[in-house]
């Protein structure tokens, strides 16, 4: 038995023999037979202090034989059992307690035969207490379980969720280095072997910067832009001269935590589906900045737009999409603006926060 437990029941039990006690003195004196507190509160208390014990045995029956609806069947005929000896118990130490105060023990006999006899007179009333306290101690064993249930669901659900994420964050991360590797193969294949092996270097830059930001839930914009720009130094060399890159955002935006590998699927799609698509130069655009408390983040190009051939599906946007949603719910927003020959915008918004 927890010891809170037991010290609320023995704080109720006192304050009801010591309300029982004024009871008694207002009575006596609006009666005209004035009664002495003190004496008062010793005979209400001799009377109530016994419950503190007997109320305890109540409890512990209650757990141990719970009255919910699936066990009551079973369970309710313990506690019917258990009424006249919690009612014997407890006139046995009121007994006892009186005897004191009277300074005499009249022997064991006598004892119970006056606690059966007051038991019995008294049934009612035990029945009556045991009732409320069996009910109350149900309410707060059911509520118990209930918060516990709801803790354990919660730590489920947060599991799922994180399993989720990290399934989402592998799902992206092989896809880009897949592409990454295809487009060296590429250049090898093509006798451009310096810039192939420029790539390498880049490329082993991104490793590291993907590995440790895949590690995480969230990571600094900033660090997430770096990526972003040693992936577009390989796509530069692939491209030469009609690739042109403008990469800014607000020192307040770059604090502001991310899901990492959020922004790399959308400048890759940018990429392939955009400047790849057209025959002249093109330039891919990233801008980040808060309004109105939100981050603001946009990927744009300025290519051939969306065609049903290319939708704003996939699995760069699915996955940003997914992981946004797991994590902000709906303070994550994705929103794609395109039409064939005016470039595609995709922007992004997020709780703002300080990272730090």
């Amino acid at each position: 038995m927890k010891a809170r437990v037991a010290l609320a029941v023995a704080a109720a039990w006192v304050l009801v023999g010591v309300v029982w006690g004024v009871q008694s003195v207002v009575g006596g004196t609006l009666q005209g037979s004035p009664v002495a507190l003190g004496m008062a509160l010793r005979a209400s208390l001799v009377q109530s202090l016994p419950w503190i014990p007997v109320t305890l045995a109540i409890v512990y029956l209650v757990v141990r034989f719970p009255l919910t609806r699936e066990r009551i069947a079973r369970t309710i005929w313990v506690h019917l059992a258990a009424v006249p000896v919690v009612a014997f118990v407890a006139n046995v130490l009121v007994v006892l307690g009186f005897w004191f105060l009277a300074g005499r023990f009249d022997g064991l006999v006598p004892l119970v035969r006056s606690a059966a006899l007051w038991a019995a007179v008294r049934l009612h009333v035990a029945l009556l207490v045991y009732a409320v306290i069996a009910a109350l101690t149900q309410a707060l064993v059911y509520y118990r379980d209930a918060r516990a249930r709801e803790l354990r669901l919660a730590r489920v659900e947060g599991q799922l969720a994180r399993a989720r994420l990290d399934a989402l964050t592998a799902q992206i991360r092989p896809h880009f280095l897949f592409n990454t590797l295809h487009t060296i193969g590429q250049l090898w294949r093509s006798g451009r072997h310096g810039e192939a092996d420029d790539m390498l270097d880049h490329l082993g830059a991104l490793f590291h910067k993907v590995q440790d930001s895949t590690s995480r839930t969230e990571v600094p914009l900033a660090e997430e832009l770096e990526l972003v720009r040693e992936y577009l130094a390989i796509e530069e060399v692939r491209f030469r001269d009609r690739l042109r890159v403008s990469l800014t955002a607000t020192p307040a935006a770059l604090e502001c935590p991310v899901p990492p590998l959020f922004l790399q699927p959308l400048v890759e799609n940018a990429v392939r589906h955009g400047i790849s698509a057209a025959s002249s130069a093109g330039r891919l655009e990233v801008e980040a900045s808060l309004e109105d408390g939100r981050l603001v983040v946009e990927v744009r190009d300025d290519g051939p737009g969306m065609t049903a051939a290319v939708p704003a599906t996939g699995v760069g946007l699915r996955n940003t999409r997914e992981r946004l949603e797991q994590l902000y719910g709906p303070d994550g927003r994705l929103e794609v603006r395109s039409a064939p020959g005016t470039g595609t915008t995709v922007r992004i918004e997020l709780p703002a926060r300080n990272g730090r």
